[in-house]
């Protein structure tokens, strides 16, 4: 067996070292995911090749686990337990054979999503409690599809997918419906799948409290509060709009949230001082003349062609030399000189793609620690 590098270990300790130290001074996210990820690289360098293979192989069986003990309410049950507790007690409190219960737990617990204590006793611990929580758990639904997709590359010859109607989900549905027309017409997995998107931005930074909107937007925003203001392209549950109306209350301007009917008329809005417009993206744009269109982490989901008919049905309403596009995505960070000529090539091709659809790139703003950035265009 080839033996690991020590001498590479021994950089990566030192590393880790001095990630972990600035991250406990500074408390600064890039320190922190730096440690984390100079952490796996440790990890894989420890690793043989041979067992890393076989540590993939078995990865399905993880979630398969990870999926049965979460379906019979064990992490709920563990999580409510003040102490640790044996597979009988939790045989008691589920229903589940105490046997096959011992047996997920040593699996769950092997990988750390509970806790071990002696032979036969469990307790929770944080990723015990995420799995408790209804926004971490939408798997069901886009499992089959990524397993199916090695079938669908090998059925239509390795071509890259461009149709947003024929990919892996419609193979594996066998459905001609879009991605979100699937979602629209199965409630439970649009929940879920919006559950999941809800969670995945939880505890990120808003882009208003990055991006300059009183220079770049307010100062010269010429309507009455009559005119639209900002218009939030397939904006989900309005996190974003809402966020901007909490921190500048008295801009004038309507705010007016897009998305499918699905969304937005979601019992999710009731109560909420949103304007709300059922639109698909691949239609025309509704409103005209709007000092902002926004779209967050929509653009990555299509092909560069679908990009492109988003994007001119935008162009087609705006104002020009008035009205912005402002586009929130992720990007390679500009922290990691590794990925310094990654991020220079992903605008240049942001770049090409916007200039297709009408409108002209301003200027790149980017957040301080990891995190989305923002191009800002117009006509």
């Amino acid at each position: 067996m080839q033996q690991p590098n020590l001498q590479r270990i021994k950089t990566l300790l030192k590393d880790i070292e001095a990630s972990v130290e600035k991250y406990k001074t500074t408390n600064s996210e890039i320190a922190r995911l730096a440690a984390l990820k100079k952490s796996l690289k440790l990890s894989s360098a420890l690793e043989s090749p041979k067992a890393a293979i076989i540590k993939l192989f078995f990865s399905p069986t993880k979630v398969m686990v990870i999926k049965a003990t979460h379906d019979l309410s064990l992490f709920t049950a563990l999580v409510k337990s003040k102490k640790a507790v044996s597979p009988q007690d939790l045989a008691e409190e589920t229903g589940g054979h105490p046997l096959l219960i011992e047996r997920l737990m040593r699996v769950v617990a092997s990988i750390d999503f509970v806790e071990q204590q002696g032979n036969d006793k469990y307790s929770s611990n944080r990723l015990s409690e995420e799995m408790v929580n209804k926004k971490s758990t939408a798997f069901d639904d886009f499992g089959p599809a990524v397993f199916k997709t090695p079938d669908f590359f090998r059925e239509t010859n390795y071509q890259n997918p461009e149709d947003h109607s024929t990919g892996p989900m419609q193979y594996t549905y066998n459905s001609q419906l879009t991605v979100f027309e699937w979602l629209a017409a199965n409630p439970g997995a649009h929940n879920l799948f919006h559950a999941y998107v809800e969670s995945f931005r939880d505890g990120q930074h808003f882009w208003v409290d990055w991006y300059p909107v009183q220079e770049r937007i307010l100062d010269s925003y010429i309507g009455t509060s009559d005119d639209p203001l900002i218009v939030d392209v397939a904006g989900g549950s309005g996190r974003d709009i809402l966020a901007f109306q909490r921190r500048f209350p008295h801009a004038e301007g309507r705010l007016i949230l897009e998305d499918l009917p699905a969304v937005v008329n979601d019992d999710h809005f009731r109560g909420q001082a949103l304007e709300k417009v059922a639109y698909d993206v691949f239609t025309p744009q509704p409103i005209q003349g709007a000092r902002v269109y926004y779209l967050k982490f929509t653009l990555h989901e299509f092909s560069d062609d679908n990009c492109k008919r988003i994007l001119k049905n935008i162009a087609q309403t705006m104002t020009k030399g008035y009205s912005k596009l402002l586009i929130e995505e992720f990007f390679p960070s500009q922290q990691d000189t590794n990925s310094f000529h990654a991020m220079v090539d992903m605008l240049l091709i942001w770049v090409k793609i916007l200039q297709s659809a009408g409108p002209t790139l301003n200027r790149f703003w980017y957040f301080k620690t990891e995190g989305p950035g923002i191009l800002e265009a117009e006509l």
